[in-house]
């Protein structure tokens, strides 16, 4: 499924082969709660699912003390031969922004993309667990607070970010933006949504067939309706009306699920807006929310 990445703007294990690679500075030691300050990381974590492959992710700090809360992004899809991963969000700045609110910022590399071993799974359950291996990896240190992690997660990463929360429920809270929650169902032909997302079922089928065994079991697998019942993570669901890859209906279907398990859900439907919704407009409903949950 061709959900694509749109513009937003620890100790490493030791053992791994490819080791840590810091992109400046030194290495990441925490004294008595506080790493390094002012550092991007560059690291990989060994995948509990295959201990030969690694999971890479990038992360940042606060200036000061911490412990601090932390926020995990996962990207959507991401085109080339050469795809950048969760290196997108160092180059768009979210990790900077986040680490100057008071956060550990962490981007993660699906498996296939970046430096992530692979291939991908649609979304499927190697992914999920490789960012289930980076957040274990931050619950164990002292400069994060292990009660206080979020999930942003963009196209692809909001679907993954939905099935994480479904077997993680310490997850204190997830932003979900432009995705896909049910891959069972058939657009509805009668509606401008269900004829723009028919468009795309040639798309998804090709991904469908390329990732996975395109059996019905796999779909219900990768779908987070089908778990919703699940789910015990707070969220703020974010979609455009006029999205051609996925159907805001379900962004609205996923909140009132949680809603049903007594946990705080919010839909955003923005009507101008279709698959990317600009940064600016999204964070007036972003910032707050995880600063509520986290702080």
């Amino acid at each position: 499924m061709s959900l694509n990445l749109q513009p937003l703007p620890g100790r490493c294990y030791a053992a791994i082969a490819l080791g840590a690679v810091v992109i400046s500075g030194t290495p990441a030691r925490a004294v008595r709660g506080q790493p390094v300050q002012s550092t991007l990381h560059h690291e990989f974590v060994a995948s509990r699912a295959d201990a030969a492959k690694t999971v890479e992710y990038f992360w940042t700090a606060p200036t000061g003390r911490g412990p601090w809360p932390a926020i995990v992004l996962i990207h959507g899809h991401q085109d080339g031969k050469d795809t950048p991963g969760g290196k997108a969000f160092v180059g768009y700045g979210v990790l900077d922004t986040l680490a100057a609110r008071g956060y550990v910022a962490i981007a993660v590399s699906q498996p296939g993309y970046g430096r992530s071993a692979g291939p991908p799974d649609f979304m499927g359950p190697v992914t999920v667990s490789a960012v289930e291996d980076v957040i274990q990896h931050f619950r164990a240190q002292p400069f994060v607070l292990a009660d206080r992690i979020a999930l942003e997660g963009v196209s692809r990463g909001a679907v993954v970010a939905s099935l994480v929360a479904a077997q993680d429920s310490t997850i204190r809270a997830m932003v979900l933006i432009s995705g896909a929650y049910d891959f069972e169902a058939s657009p509805d032909s009668s509606t401008p949504v269900g004829r723009r997302n028919m468009a795309r079922r040639a798309q998804i089928a090709s991904d469908i067939a390329i990732e996975t065994d395109g059996t019905a079991e796999a779909l219900r697998a990768r779908s987070a309706l089908s778990v919703v019942s699940h789910i015990r993570t707070p969220a703020l669901v974010l979609n455009g009306e006029k999205d051609d890859r996925t159907d805001p209906e379900q962004a609205r279907a996923l909140a009132a699920g949680i809603l049903r398990n007594g946990i705080y859900a919010r839909a955003v439907i923005y009507s101008e807006f279709g698959h990317a919704i600009p940064y600016a407009t999204r964070e007036r409903e972003i910032e707050p929310f995880l600063r509520t949950w986290l702080k």
